[in-house]
């Protein structure tokens, strides 16, 4: 017999209870305003007025996608990039994005600066739209905007704006939460499909880690989602559908990660990683006043440089506004709702591990499979920002509706941050009042002026806004009817002027021409007839081009044709900007340390430097803008035939003979070739002559009188395969790094074709991944009918303490060692404090001072 529920059941009147009104003219007006806020911060990109530059955009995105876009135009999907590296596996590195649907959207139809850019702010408007609505599912218009807001605008996306696939793999997250909630709400495996085909975008957008982290969300959510189910059915299909999202986004996107596996597993990554190397990028708990005032030590565009040891600084944004900070906690009152609830342990948990070294959760974490190769923990900041988007989304709903609402323990909250920032600040800062002061140059004094400034400047505008913020808040607190949702209203519009005002500096554009008019030393190069491959070392680190706190010219920056700048000017280079290189590639530049026979051997026909100096036995170089530029006298041909073979039995092997030889690997050849057949005095004698040649196809025709190996200077990779005159040949690693062909005496065609590994098996299991999807759209019955996402859990009020609790002990319990000197600090804190210098950052990563007088 059903009974009443007793006075203690029922949930205190400025509890939160979902009633979300149905679509209306809000919807479209909160869309517009995130629509009106994203395209005037980005003007100057989307009005195709500006570019993006900085960072990886310079060395790995924008170039890649250049030329993926210039094959897309000519009619062709080459998987195979001659600009760099010798050639890389473009398609298996996945960066590119080759599958990703943003990619033939903007790529094909116009200019790549211009494509890029819109695929950049496309995919953050995206993910706010995403965020809203799914979040619209539970609330109204107002905490749908709020938390699309957070989430959309947090550190997270700021963080990794320079990493174009990241973002890109942002918009996915809140799909595929929505179509999990979806799946459990109806018990229909189509929501399944849909959030599938939303993961796999993740992996066609190049970034597996973004899949991980996702997939760990999920898996969670699912577990907090069957503890509070009835029965076992439900349990397991609760389960059953969070597992099945993510396996179901691997098996359509196979085609895309079964070649990137096989690049993995023969590149430097395969060796997996260390503790130490699993937790570089941890969220120093000495970040904590960054919470409450996101330029507390510098940012990245503009730093204090007491970052020093601490990359990647720019990953460390956690931002969320404290406006956000301060509606998240209000959406605690949300707390007894079955959804409400879960948010507060996936922001606790979230927090614990992206805290990595400094807890001792992740004291074995790296010798997880797969999950262990997952670094830098700091990303896991997409759990919280996502956590915080949620609550404060509840929150601000509150808010919004009739009823009495609790903002005290949002603003204790708030102070209580501001408490503890005090004593860590004082602790770094303490080395700028030093006397006597150990940076007096006056260069530092202009800097510290600065500095002060832009702490005055960004101290005021989140006040103001926070404090405005608050006020609204208590004002519509007390108000009612429209009153009360139009001040409500104004919240989110604060929490994006605050968001966006700090990250003013975080997304640097340049003139287009920068991408668009070659530097001089590229059109000197291309006027040189016998021009092959160039290596470019930059004045700067991979660190630049970026934002300093003095005016840098970035266009001179590009004269030296470093990262991955080369292709994008029509040249070819030996070097590149990625993380996923061949082993092979990387062994060869180890084992061949001179650079005169590195650079020969692989048909180096220039090197540019950013400072002057000398090349043994070269001519002196020729300063061409701000570059230095080397042309190599002894230049050898890209295809050649070679003889006086040095056989090795491994690539092991091959390194080692490498280093013996020194610079006879420009007459000798080291082959890895069982077959052994030709003679080691054999001399080479002959021709070989590139006739045709597009990314995927290289065709040679050889004369000689006698056998020889066909050596091509293009980077060894398991997808090309040969024939000689029709017939299949095998191509044998030469020179570690490089492909050669046996070819006997007489005159031939070589004819050398690239598919990369694993494709054919990936496109397999794809294509019957969308059958099965597929099958998933059409069936309309359901599975199951669990509960509504929404309802009492049943839980007291005060259950949130107990997570509090815990994350303190576990703070706790990592921070102390207990030994025969008694309680000391553990030494996994022994990194989690750095004090405050100059010439430690950005600047310091110039190779050669730009600065007089420092």
């Amino acid at each position: 017999m059903a009974t009443e529920p007793i006075e203690a059941d029922r949930p205190p009147q400025s509890a939160w209870t979902p009633a979300p009104p149905r679509l209306a003219w809000g919807d479209g007006l909160a869309l517009l305003v995130w629509t009106a806020a994203v395209a005037a911060f980005f003007w100057d990109v989307v009005a195709m007025k500006a570019a993006l530059f900085y960072f990886d955009v310079t060395e790995i995105n924008l170039p890649y996608r250049d030329f993926f876009a210039d094959e897309l135009k000519a009619g062709r999907f080459s998987r195979w990039f001659p600009g760099l590296y010798c050639g890389m596996p473009l398609y298996s590195e996945s960066q590119a994005g080759y599958f990703h649907p943003f990619k033939y959207l903007f790529y094909p139809w116009m200019e790549t600066w211009k494509a890029f850019g819109l695929d950049t702010v496309f995919s953050i408007w995206l993910t706010g739209v995403g965020t809203f609505g799914w979040l619209r599912r539970h609330v109204g218009p107002i905490g749908a905007l709020t938390g699309g807001a957070i989430f959309g605008l947090s550190g997270f996306m700021w963080a990794h704006l320079i990493h174009t696939s990241m973002v890109n793999a942002l918009a996915s997250v809140p799909l595929a939460v929505w179509a999990l909630e979806c799946a459990w709400q109806g018990g229909r495996l189509r929501a399944v499909a849909l959030g599938g085909l939303a993961m796999a975008c993740q992996i066609f957008a190049g970034h597996l880690q973004d899949f991980l982290l996702t997939s760990m969300l999920l898996g969670v959510y699912g577990l907090y989602r069957a503890s509070i189910e009835t029965g076992t059915r439900n349990r397991l299909f609760a389960l059953g559908v969070a597992a099945g999202i993510p396996v179901m986004g691997a098996i359509l996107s196979s085609v895309q990660w079964i070649p990137s596996k096989e690049l993995l597993d023969r590149s430097p990554r395969a060796e997996g990683l260390n503790w130490e190397s699993l937790t570089y990028g941890s969220w120093s708990p000495e970040l904590l006043p960054t919470l409450v005032l996101r330029e507390s030590y510098g940012t990245r565009a503009r730093d204090t440089d007491w970052m020093d040891g601490f990359y990647p600084y720019h990953e460390m944004n956690t931002y969320m506004s404290v406006l956000g900070i301060v509606l998240a906690v209000v959406g605690l009152s949300g707390r007894r709702d079955r959804w409400g609830a879960f948010w507060p342990i996936l922001a606790t948990v979230g927090t614990l591990l992206m805290l990595g070294r400094f807890t001792f959760l992740m004291d074995y974490a790296h010798k997880i499979p797969v999950l262990g190769s997952s670094r830098i923990p700091v990303r896991l900041h997409l759990w919280v920002s996502l956590a915080v988007a949620a609550l404060a989304a509840i929150g601000a709903d509150r808010l919004a509706r009739p009823g009495p609402v609790r903002l005290r323990w949002g603003v204790l909250t708030v102070l209580a941050l501001l408490l503890a920032s005090v004593p860590i600040m004082t602790v770094v800062y303490a080395p700028a009042f030093a006397v006597p002061d150990p940076w007096p140059k006056p260069y530092h004094q202009d800097r510290y002026q600065w500095l002060g400034e832009e702490l005055t400047r960004a101290g005021f505008r989140t006040g103001l806004l926070t404090l405005l913020g608050v006020l609204l808040a208590a004002w519509a607190a007390r108000a009612s009817g429209i009153r009360r949702r139009v001040l409500t209203a104004a919240l989110p519009v604060l929490i994006m002027a605050d968001l966006f005002g700090s990250h003013w500096h975080d997304a640097p554009t340049i003139d287009p021409s920068y991408w668009t008019d070659p530097p001089e030393s590229a059109e000197f190069i291309l006027d040189d007839p016998d021009h092959q491959r160039v290596s470019g070392f930059g004045r700067f680190s991979a660190g630049e081009p970026g934002y300093a706190s003095f005016p840098i010219d970035f266009m001179p920056v590009r004269d030296t044709l470093a990262w991955s700048l080369a292709p994008v000017f029509g040249l070819d280079s030996l070097m590149g900007e990625t993380p996923m290189i061949p082993s092979r590639w990387k062994r060869y530049m180890d084992a061949t340390v001179a650079v005169v026979e590195q650079s020969t051997v692989a048909g180096v026909s220039h090197l540019l430097y950013g400072f002057s100096g000398q090349v043994a036995g070269w001519p002196p170089p020729e300063q061409v803008g701000t570059a230095y530029v080397f042309s190599n006298p002894d230049r050898l041909p890209r295809a050649r035939l070679m003889g006086r073979p040095v056989y090795a039995s491994d690539e092991d092997e091959a390194v080692a003979m490498l280093g013996r030889l020194g610079p006879a690997i420009r007459d000798r050849l080291v082959v890895e070739d069982p077959d052994r057949p030709l003679p080691t005095d054999a001399e080479p004698s002959g021709t070989a002559t590139i006739a045709e040649e597009i990314p995927e196809r290289v065709v040679i025709r050889t004369q000689s009188n006698d056998d020889a190996y066909l050596f091509l200077a293009d980077t060894f990779d398991p997808g090309w395969s040969a024939t000689l005159d029709g017939q299949p040949v095998p191509i044998r690693p030469a020179h570690v790094n490089f492909r050669a062909v046996f070819v006997p005496e007489g005159d031939h065609e070589v004819v050398f074709r690239y598919r990369p590994a694993g494709f054919v098996t990936g496109l397999v299991v794809s294509t019957l991944g969308a059958l099965v999807a597929l099958g998933m759209l059409v069936v309309r019955r359901p599975m199951v009918q669990l509960q509504s996402d929404h309802g009492a859990t049943g839980w007291r009020g005060w259950w949130p303490w107990f997570l509090a609790i815990g994350f303190a002990a576990v703070v706790g319990a990592s921070a102390v060692a207990i030994g025969p000197e008694g309680v000391t600090t553990h030494s996994r804190w022994s990194a989690g404090l750095h004090r405050f210098t100059w010439g430690a950052g950005l600047e310091a990563m110039q190779r050669q001072p730009i600065v007089e007088n420092r």
